[in-house]
């Protein structure tokens, strides 16, 4: 953050990844259908050459030719339902890019027309074992530090319970004497919806940080 927008660190915000990418990583951004089943969310190219997708209208598989420093994302994520998803997707392969080249690099292909390129898988291991799977673990946490700057996300988290706690008005309405469950549902969707991350992040995160609400 401090390195491509250290604006991020200042104040509880959306932090502009699609903007960084493109203009301070020099990335171009793609949304395709990268699979049938839309298990893969991302992808990120490291080597000019052909990737494998998927195309809706014939219902087959396709080679399309791309460039080094192409993120790829799957286009079903542009829906707006899917915002923080899509959001998170494209910060884990920013992250790829940025620390992850090397390895994808040393890898040896048979056929060598094919580009040298992580695929983003929508189902992650828990307990991370192998190499990529670790690869994979540091990405998804470096994306939600990038998303969710710790700092920033305590200050907003903890802005939020003291108005719920207190009983202030929010959006017209007064609030007071909710559950402690509810007063937490509440936050985490006011969370998701400032850093534009999904509920699900949200709440992750606030474990992570180790922030009670």
């Amino acid at each position: 953050m401090q390195k491509y927008y250290p604006q991020g660190l200042k104040e509880p915000m959306a932090i502009p990844v699609e903007d960084i990418a493109e203009l301070k990583m020099g990335l171009e951004i793609d949304y395709v259908n990268i699979d049938r089943n839309c298990d893969i969310l991302g992808m990120m190219i490291f080597s000019d050459g052909c990737v494998e997708l998927y195309d809706k209208d014939t219902q087959k598989n396709i080679v399309r030719q791309y460039k080094k420093g192409t993120l790829l994302v799957e286009s079903d994520l542009s829906e707006i339902a899917n915002r923080g998803r899509e959001r998170f997707t494209v910060t884990h392969e920013m992250v790829h890019w940025d620390k992850h080249q090397l390895r994808f690099m040393t890898l040896s292909y048979k056929d060598k027309a094919m580009a040298k390129a992580c695929r983003c898988p929508k189902q992650k291991a828990y307990k991370p074992k192998t190499a990529d799977e670790w690869i994979e673990w540091q990405a998804d946490n470096i994306a939600a530090a990038i998303l969710m700057p710790a700092e920033m996300f305590r200050i907003k988290a903890e802005e939020l319970r003291g108005r719920y706690k207190a009983g202030k008005r929010i959006n017209d309405f007064l609030w007071r004497g909710l559950s402690p469950e509810i007063i937490r549902e509440l936050i985490i969707d006011e969370l998701a919806s400032v850093f534009q991350v999904s509920k699900q992040a949200a709440g992750i995160r606030l474990n992570t940080l180790g922030i009670s609400i």
